[in-house]
């Protein structure tokens, strides 16, 4: 099986940014979160944010959703406060809101997306 889905991620400060391109495959999110664990351990930061920026193209399979909710899980574990997750359609935006906590939410743009985790506290 060939990996789908691919991200660049880098740190502003506290912030974790993750872009996210394709659709996924449970290879191809497998490999992406061993990328994202190990740069979130590397950093060291008791309590961090994250925000996602999702391309029109990304989304799984139910076993990619479902494995999507336990890393959501592992985040929260590991010290993030906060996640915002920038959709760019409804189908993105209901599977964010369907399988996410109260301490992630959905953003259409990235101005309000930013402003909402400035206001969430390290």
């Amino acid at each position: 099986m060939n990996a789908h889905g691919d991200i660049t991620l880098f740190w502003d400060g506290d912030l974790l940014i993750v872009k996210t391109f394709g659709p996924f495959n449970e290879l191809g999110l497998k490999i992406i979160i061993s990328k994202i664990r190990e740069s979130i351990l590397n950093k060291g930061l008791e309590s961090w944010r994250k925000m996602e920026i999702w391309d029109e193209e990304t989304l799984g399979s139910p076993d990619v959703v479902a494995t999507g909710e336990a890393v959501a899980k592992w985040y929260k574990d590991n010290g993030c406060i906060a996640s915002a997750i920038i959709v760019c359609n409804s189908l993105q935006e209901q599977l964010v809101d369907k399988i996410t906590s109260n301490n992630t939410k959905s953003f259409r743009d990235q101005e309000t997306a930013m402003n909402w985790l400035s206001l969430q506290n390290t």
